[in-house]
């Protein structure tokens, strides 16, 4: 654990981010969080992350006949997401941030789970993330997904209201 603090650390001791996350989900929690981490990622130069977790809509199990409109719903959901990420590119071009690095990883098992495999895998050193989120079928962010990130995280969280 040494090592690792040292390693986001300069010499003088002050600690760098280099690398931060931001899940978005079109909430207004979420929209806010992406104002604070691109705050940050201008004030640290730092490189800004933007993903979108789309989970199955459709439960496992379910009549074939049922995943042709899965195949919508993807298409229908990733044009939204597109619309949230073009939102995040102008808070980072506001802040002189230009390149805002996007994914959306779809029917994951754990929402929380994929936040911190994503964090863990690109070595993210601060997660920003909206307290709450959309609700029912639009659900991405809740207190419990927040709260599973916090308790999870290889690295710090911010919390946003």
């Amino acid at each position: 654990m040494a090592n690792e603090a040292q390693s986001r650390s300069d010499n003088n001791g002050k600690i760098q981010i280099r690398k931060i996350l931001v899940p978005i989900d079109g909430s207004e929690y979420s929209l806010n969080a992406a104002k604070y981490a691109t705050r940050i990622a201008r004030e640290e130069n730092a490189e800004l992350f933007c993903i979108h977790v789309i989970v199955p809509r459709i439960p496992y199990g379910y009549a074939a006949s049922a995943a042709s409109t899965t195949g919508q719903y993807h298409e229908d959901i990733k044009n939204r997401v597109e619309s949230w990420f073009e939102k995040v590119r102008d808070l980072a071009n506001n802040e002189g941030i230009r390149d805002v690095k996007t994914d959306i990883f779809v029917d994951v098992k754990s929402v929380i789970e994929s936040i911190i495999d994503y964090a863990t895998n690109k070595d993210i050193d601060l997660i920003v993330i909206g307290t709450r989120g959309r609700t029912g079928l639009k659900r991405f962010l809740m207190g419990s997904v927040a709260n599973g990130v916090v308790q999870h995280a290889h690295c710090p969280v911010l919390l946003v209201r």
